[in-house]
């Protein structure tokens, strides 16, 4: 069942179109890759669907509702959230503190259902170090409040913005292991990823954005050997 729709989805900046014209249907409880080329506007898309920009034109359904002009914190009350490329935590809180100020916000829980939310969703991201002041923190332990917070707000679909960024190889396998476990919990996830090892691992089904517009979509190994995605994206890397 697709739980989120976007119809000719378009958002200029100037002359300049962002997402062009971006037809795509998001399916309950899959692991959906976006991957193309600097400058492609897979932030931008994920920055219109979670309403921290508003589009030109074009319509995004999330479970049934139109949702383009609502507010942000109306389409993270309606279960969308998202994490962030440059990881910005409340410096001087724990880990911990960290996820309980997701949940008081995001999902408007009191602070005793707060701690007990964070203290669940601590077990579920294995944050071991969850007592530790921020800058006491790994990269990976970062990553994983950044989840943590976006998770505190109970979402159905949740976006992930680059988060094997800064990873060694085993950290990256754990985060794989882990989203991958959030799906097994009724998730819906977006994965944003630039290295293509990662989308293979992951993803049950690929887009890929160039210039703003989907050029090509499906299954990894069908869009690896599209000519046009060859051509605009993975054969920079040769």
């Amino acid at each position: 069942m697709v739980i989120l729709k976007t119809i000719n989805l378009v958002k200029r900046f100037g002359g300049l179109a962002a997402v062009n014209g971006v037809d795509l249907d998001i399916n309950e409880n899959e692991i959906l890759g976006i991957i193309g080329p600097n400058g492609a506007g897979k932030t931008t898309l994920v920055n219109l669907i979670s309403g921290l920009i508003y589009p030109t034109q074009g319509e995004i359904v999330f479970d049934g509702i139109n949702i383009e002009s609502k507010p942000a914190y109306i389409r993270t009350k309606l279960g969308i959230a998202r994490t962030f490329q440059l990881v910005r935590p409340i410096q001087g809180f724990t880990a911990f503190e960290n996820i309980v100020v997701g949940a008081l916000f995001g999902a408007k829980e009191n602070l005793k259902q707060a701690r007990d939310s964070a203290s669940e969703i601590c077990d579920i991201l294995e944050l071991k170090r969850r007592d530790f002041p921020i800058d006491k923190l790994t990269v990976l332990d970062l990553k994983k409040v950044e989840i943590g917070r976006a998770l505190a707000s109970k979402p159905k679909i949740l976006f992930l913005d680059e988060v094997m960024a800064g990873l060694n190889s085993d950290e990256t396998w754990q985060m794989i292991h882990l989203v991958k476990s959030l799906k097994k919990r009724g998730l819906t996830i977006v994965v944003i990823e630039h290295v293509m090892g990662v989308i293979k691992e992951l993803t049950d089904r690929v887009i890929v954005l160039e210039s703003g517009k989907i050029i090509s979509q499906g299954l990894y190994e069908n869009v690896c050997k599209d000519p046009k995605v060859i051509s605009a994206y993975l054969g920079e890397e040769d």
